[in-house]
């Protein structure tokens, strides 16, 4: 027998077509269902952003990050603070990212928004190019990266 799918697969898969309403509908039913699960609390929170809810945003990545280490929602937590022009905040919580391996791609990402930060634009397209050719991302975030990547000046 097929295996009925669940809130969250439903939810991404209404996000996907576009249909933000419905999948925000079912991701705070299922985070209300299951306040500990980190997975719902991330995808709830990465629905907020694409609606440029940032508050409810922030608070559902915070709560991703409580018990089990989350990257994704770390990271993106962090990338939330740098649109809010917190780099500082972000520089914070992506410091544990530092103990993915090296070829990891949120350590990638992470280490070309230091370069960014400097105005380092070469070293910071090699980063990004680098972290696009990784693993341990997100299909959304890559997006988002390879969107920064073309935006960036020449050099």
């Amino acid at each position: 027998m097929p295996r009925q799918p669940t809130a969250l697969t439903d939810a991404e898969a209404a996000a996907e077509r576009g249909d933000h309403t419905t999948a925000l509908r079912l991701l705070k039913a299922a985070a209300a269902e299951a306040p500990a699960d980190t997975a719902i609390a991330y995808r709830l929170g990465a629905e907020y952003a694409h609606l440029e809810l940032f508050d409810a945003a922030e608070a559902e990545m915070t709560r991703a990050l409580t018990g089990a280490e989350h990257p994704v929602a770390r990271f993106h937590l962090g990338l939330l603070q740098i649109t809010r022009g917190r780099f500082d905040e972000a520089l914070a919580t992506w410091q544990a990212l530092d103990a993915l391996p090296d070829t990891h791609a949120l350590r990638r990402y992470k280490q070309a928004f230091e370069h960014l930060a400097q105005d380092a634009f070469g070293p910071a397209r090699e980063r990004l190019q680098a972290g696009l050719a990784a693993s341990g991302s997100a299909p959304a975030l890559d997006r988002d990266m390879r969107r920064l990547l073309d935006s960036l000046p020449p050099g």
